[in-house]
């Protein structure tokens, strides 16, 4: 099995018509590029690709669709491994000098930028001239300063930050590698490496072979409702895609790129989905600085929860990160708020060096985890989910106040990327709204509960 590679949180590692909310306007390639695209594969893989799917334009961009009818289960396309790029296509001039710091994806975007100084001298033309140019990318990577302000109140705000120090890191390994051999492979600076890290981290997928780009499977979009994904077939050396339903001719064929939130979809693939299915709220919730009992209870939470990380000086410190699902129903018996949190909620309740021993004693007498199950004192198990409600209530009003600035802004713009970012900002925060107001509701009839 294969997954499309996303990016969010860990930088190493479309959708169909009817449900995409915001989508670049491509400068389409010319119907010959896209029409001799499929024989060019073939003919470089001596094999049939597809006789299934054909490639065109949509509003979307470059699309794959039925050149005739397509039956559920039907493999819809194979394409061998020979035919995919990796890490292992860097000249081997140029590979032994990069740093193993260097993730994959940082080193597949520099073979990209080899082959697209190389022009039409490269084998991989035809491939690379379809690939979108940056203007036609919305990834929040390529939001300016009052672009992200829309989405401040996510935490894919910092997680963008992140990601992009992150390339400018491998960008700096890199580019004094390159630069010997510049005569023979062209130079890129800083914004053609962002541009081809983008590239490699929306189209590329993983597997337990590696990381590769795929020609052809790449111009598949996304359905987050699709059951139809990329296959590795090892014993073939191939990837492979089975229909997951039937299509007639002329019908966009779909996939799903894994099961992604809106967060990761904007941040590492450039649109969203309203009313996406996965969405989730990445919060953050740590000890106040001017809690008496901080050191005791930080030192308890490193040892029963996570370990300590550091800052860029190297300095130790304490956030707590939890991931925020929809609570679905009254009796969900908290799913979708983490026990993990609501232990958290219980330490950091606790007043007293006795009430932090009695919850390590407990947690020794149990399963070992540390306030895993709710505390004895009534009063004070509300006291601790309270703290989270005030939370919940609080990011509440953050995000319906930025949705409101959202919704009051001017619609005239001059600019034709605005209005897409902004539709996009609006899916991402309604989307994290309808799950804190989830757990918000949980929470008060959780506490109403125990009276």
């Amino acid at each position: 099995m294969s997954f499309r590679v996303a990016t969010l949180r860990r930088w190493s590692l479309h959708t169909v018509v009817f449900n995409f909310s915001s989508s670049p306007s491509p400068q389409f390639q010319s119907h010959s590029v896209l029409h001799n695209f499929l024989p060019w594969l073939e003919n470089k893989a001596s094999s049939t690709i597809s006789s299934s799917l054909s490639i065109s334009n949509s509003s979307y961009g470059n699309s794959l669709f039925a050149s005739k009818s397509i039956q559920t289960g039907d493999c819809i396309l194979q394409v061998p491994y020979s035919l995919q790029l990796t890490p292992d296509n860097l000249p081997p001039e140029i590979k032994p000098f990069i740093s193993e710091d260097v993730g994959n994806i940082a080193k597949l975007a520099t073979v990209l930028l080899i082959h697209k100084n190389l022009g039409q001298d490269s084998e991989w033309h035809p491939y690379i001239s379809c690939l979108p140019p940056q203007a036609e990318m919305h990834n929040t990577i390529f939001w300016n300063e009052s672009e992200l302000e829309m989405i401040r109140q996510s935490s894919v705000y910092q997680e963008t930050i992140y990601q992009k120090s992150q390339i400018e890191k491998d960008f700096l390994e890199i580019k004094p590698v390159f630069q010997p051999f510049c005569q023979s492979f062209g130079d890129f600076t800083w914004k053609d490496f962002m541009h081809a890290c983008t590239l490699v981290g929306s189209r590329a997928w993983g597997s337990t072979k590696g990381l590769s780009l795929i020609p052809f499977a790449d111009f598949l979009n996304h359905d987050g409702i699709s059951e139809a994904i990329v296959m590795s077939d090892d014993d073939n050396k191939c990837s492979e895609v089975f229909s997951d339903r039937d299509y007639v001719p002329g019908e966009q064929v779909l996939i799903r790129y894994g099961k992604f939130s809106n967060a990761t979809l904007m941040l590492d693939f450039g649109f969203t989905i309203p009313y996406n299915i996965y969405d989730q709220v990445q919060i953050q919730y740590d000890i106040p600085k001017y809690d008496p009992l901080r050191h005791t209870k930080l030192e308890l939470l490193q040892q029963y929860f996570v370990p300590p990380t550091k800052d860029a000086k190297g300095s130790k410190y304490s956030v707590n990160s939890f991931a925020i699902k929809e609570v679905k129903s009254a009796g969900g018996k908290g799913k979708g708020v983490p026990q993990s949190l609501r232990a958290l909620a219980r330490v950091l309740s606790c007043t007293t060096l006795q009430e932090l021993n009695h919850l390590v004693m407990e947690a020794a007498q149990t399963d070992g985890r540390l306030a895993r199950h709710p505390l004895q004192d009534r009063i004070k198990e509300i006291q601790a989910h309270k703290m989270l409600s005030s939370l919940f209530i609080q990011l509440i009003g953050e995000h319906n106040a930025t949705i409101t600035s959202l919704d009051s802004c001017d619609s005239s713009s001059s600019s034709e990327r605005l209005p897409v970012r902004r539709q996009m900002a609006r899916d991402l925060l309604h989307g994290e709204l309808h799950i804190l107001k989830s757990a918000s509701t949980w929470l008060e009839n959780y506490c109403f509960s125990l009276t």
